[in-house]
């Protein structure tokens, strides 16, 4: 997941969701609330140690990591990189629909599939052009690029790169400037605290309508990889 979020064109959500760890990565995030302040047991109740904690070292580690060595592939195999990004996303877009349920399940939701595949087109077809050198704007680039990593299909490193900040917060990244992270990660913060909910309530509302759902943003991202790594 880690390495998926470093890589524009691919979300971490869509790994986990290969694994099938997605569900119980949005549960783990809805566990940060007011909870934390009113009953702090049961906060540590439904943080689960033993499945976040490994899962956030083994990301952090590879988001660090990974800043080398994708820069190394976009830089000198880039084609051969896309093809593998595009096949991992359909791998993920089949397993959703043919897969985790019956066919015959998954075909009353084609409408849903259609309309997040043409959200993830219209994103990936937008051109940003803001300032960036505003603390309030690289705060929304964080909460943007959150909001994509909890939802597969969209990469949070596709909209920074859409945005046109992605080079700068890999440069901040390799070097640990934390500083200068602060207002993008406060916006990552702002995001991390609000969008689990949406999509945890959604998922008990009708969970193979969501998960077909998210199946079209992540079919609907391809053109992204392909218009946008370069």
């Amino acid at each position: 997941m880690g390495i998926a979020e470093i890589t524009p064109g691919i979300s971490g959500a869509t790994i986990a969701g290969i694994f099938n760890v997605y569900r119980d990565f949005v549960k783990v995030l809805t566990a940060f609330n007011k909870s934390i302040f009113f009953d702090f047991q049961s906060f540590l109740r439904k943080l689960n140690f033993m499945f976040l904690g490994p899962l956030l070292i083994g990301m952090a580690l590879a988001i660090y990591s990974s800043t080398f060595f994708i820069t190394y592939l976009i830089d000198n195999n880039l084609t051969l990189f896309k093809i593998f990004l595009s096949i991992v996303m359909l791998f993920a877009v089949i397993k959703n629909c043919f897969f985790d349920q019956e066919l015959s399940e998954s075909t009353p939701y084609l409408k849903s599939f259609c309309v997040g595949t043409l959200i993830a087109i219209a994103i990936a077809i937008s051109v940003f052009n803001f300032n960036f050198n505003f603390v309030l704007l690289i705060m929304l680039a964080g909460f943007l690029a959150f909001s994509a990593f909890i939802l597969p299909g969209i990469s949070g490193s596709l909209v920074l790169v859409l945005l046109g900040v992605y080079d700068e917060i890999i440069f901040q990244i390799k070097k640990l400037d934390l500083v200068s992270l602060a207002p993008f990660l406060f916006g990552m913060l702002i995001a991390f605290l609000i969008v689990p909910k949406v999509i945890d309530r959604n998922f008990d509302l009708n969970q193979i309508k969501t998960r077909v759902f998210f199946s079209g943003l992540i079919f609907g991202s391809l053109p992204a990889v392909w218009l946008h790594l370069v």
